[in-house]
């Protein structure tokens, strides 16, 4: 999954997989959500814009995944 590896490269000692809120579980904050914008944006060939980017669509790899269909992104 690149989706799990993006995530992995900028803490790679948490279990995203596990968690349900990555902002409440303090597995991202603000500076590690502008990188991971930018990894899903190089990675995927996508462009995220400044009405997406609340914490909701990225709490998760849930809600990353939605984002990422929402974008035609099927396989993350």
């Amino acid at each position: 999954m690149k989706l799990l590896e993006m995530l992995q490269e900028i803490h790679p000692q948490f279990d995203y997989e596990k968690s349900e809120d990555f902002f409440e579980d303090g597995f991202l904050d603000s500076f590690d959500l502008t990188r991971l914008i930018a990894a899903l944006e190089d990675g995927f060939d996508i462009s995220i814009g400044g009405d997406e980017l609340s914490s909701e669509n990225f709490k998760n790899l849930e809600a990353i995944a939605g984002l990422l269909a929402r974008h035609g992104v099927s396989e993350f």
